[in-house]
């Protein structure tokens, strides 16, 4: 399973970035239905983390993670 590292707010990375969600959606960088998926912590298109790496100088790795899935042996 991918998902977003605990404690990342990818919106707030964008925020201190000069990035808020008006100027996101008034520059027609992210749409309103995906900055509210991202909100509620949701993974981003590959297009958007491209976007969040390129301006915020973080890393792919410092923003999401892998977790092996459990498999239960019946």
């Amino acid at each position: 399973m991918i998902k977003i590292k605990d404690g990342v707010d990818l919106l707030d990375l964008l925020r201190r970035s000069g990035f808020t969600a008006y100027e996101l959606r008034k520059q027609r960088i992210i749409g309103e239905a995906r900055i509210q998926k991202l909100r509620k912590g949701e993974l981003p298109t590959w297009k958007e983390l491209d976007f969040i790496c390129k301006n915020t100088a973080y890393q792919v790795g410092e923003l999401i993670e892998y977790i092996e899935s459990r498999k239960e042996d019946d």
